[in-house]
């Protein structure tokens, strides 16, 4: 067993140890805890030596454009998250358009780094088109998580949704154990209906027409405005971030959160907390000889 902090303190220091290292990490083993690997540590496979340095926005604006193609995706997300805190802190909202990103796992803890940082988060990722629009019968945009957090402690609230009814991992796994699909998930080539993993040419979107448009939101921001949609090299990737401080005690927004908190449990609802895990929490042997396989790759000769 090895508890999640000190896993995630020995990845940080193979991935270079600065604070961009110690937030790709924490979120890579996040993942494995919360029992989706395919989103962990496997995603280090992807990391070599010589990755290209993680880029750097352009000065004092509030908006950026940054080219990731080469670099280690959860190290430049993650290095872009903190790079918009401080940009948000300084104009109020900022944003930052990413492409070229290979996959880099969950949203959620980017926003929620973002939203204890006293901020408003705001992101999405476009990807290959595997999802037919609502009524349609051919793919056209990605499956297209959308994440949104805000506040802190127990009022800090944190949403990360694919805006299809699965995964493309979903549907790789479901290949391997041939097990059938629910019904109203996906497509076959000719646009019908199937429940059979091998047959499927297209999801569809969570929730009919308006997870289709969520989805193509994404598709907008991340895809058109950011530069993603079509790009070989990888994914189209959007972060906003603005600071609810700059509306004054007018607002006062953080008693407002803890009101709306309130009303929405009290109502029956489930106040999504973006899967975050106690600090106590541990990861089994399994996870534990995959990271030292992995540590021993990057840190070895071959890896310095």
């Amino acid at each position: 067993m090895i508890a999640i902090p000190d896993a995630a303190a020995r990845l940080a220091t193979a991935l270079g140890g600065r604070a961009a290292a110690e937030l790709a990490a924490s979120a890579l083993v996040e993942a494995d805890a919360l029992g989706l690997p395919r989103f962990g540590i496997a995603m280090l496979d992807e990391w070599t030596v010589d990755a290209a340095p993680v880029p750097v926005g352009e000065g004092a604006q509030a908006i950026n454009w940054l080219d990731c193609t080469s670099c280690f995706a959860p190290l430049a997300v993650a290095s872009a998250t903190l790079d918009l805190a401080g940009t948000a802190r300084q104009f109020g909202v900022a944003a930052v358009f990413l492409r070229g990103v290979r996959g880099f796992g969950r949203l959620a803890p980017f926003v929620r780094h973002l939203a204890d940082a006293g901020l408003l988060a705001i992101a999405g990722a476009e990807g290959p088109p595997f999802v037919a629009p609502h009524g349609g019968s051919r793919p056209v945009i990605g499956t297209n998580p959308l994440a949104l957090a805000i506040g802190q402690g127990s009022n800090r609230v944190v949403i990360d949704v694919a805006t299809s009814t699965a995964t493309m991992a979903d549907i790789r796994n479901a290949r391997v154990s041939r097990a059938p699909l629910p019904d109203g998930m996906a497509l076959d080539g000719e646009g019908r209906p199937t429940s059979i993993a091998s047959e499927v040419a297209a999801l569809l979107p969570r929730g009919g027409q308006i997870g289709s448009l969520l989805g193509l939101v994404v598709e907008l921001m991340a895809g058109v405005a950011g530069g993603g949609r079509g790009d070989p090299k990888g994914r189209g990737v959007f972060i906003l971030a603005f600071d609810p401080a700059r509306a004054g005690e007018d607002v006062e927004w953080q008693a407002r959160l803890a009101g709306l908190k309130r009303d929405w449990t009290t109502g029956g609802g489930h106040w999504p907390r973006g899967g975050s895990l106690p600090s106590e929490a541990e990861l089994d042997d399994d996870f534990a000889k995959r990271l030292d396989a992995h540590l021993a790759r990057m840190t070895g000769p071959a890896g310095r």
